[in-house]
């Protein structure tokens, strides 16, 4: 049987003045994250210059190696995010 989870995070990009920016910002950390073997997409926000909301998910058929691949996306978010602020993140879990 099956294990996944979702993360939903919410980032404030300070100073962004257009979606043209708000885009080229976030592109570095999204392109990074696709590379993780993750589903990721822009789930909010789309029209808002300065704050971003993304989803993640993942699925396993090892729910112990899943949890670790839950931490250590965080720990990889918080590598890459460069000068985007993570203001609130929460986590669904499906066993």
């Amino acid at each position: 049987m099956s294990s996944h989870f979702v993360v939903k995070l919410q980032f404030r990009l300070h100073g962004c003045a257009s979606l043209k920016e708000k885009r080229s910002r976030l592109a570095n950390l999204l392109n990074k994250l696709k590379k993780e073997n993750v589903s990721v997409i822009e789930s909010d926000r789309q029209d808002d210059h300065q704050f971003a909301e993304i989803c993640i998910a993942k699925m396993s058929l090892d729910s112990n190696k899943l949890h670790r691949d839950h931490d250590q996306l965080l720990d990889f978010i918080e590598t890459h995010r460069g000068d985007i602020d993570l203001v609130h993140y929460e986590t669904e879990r499906f066993y």
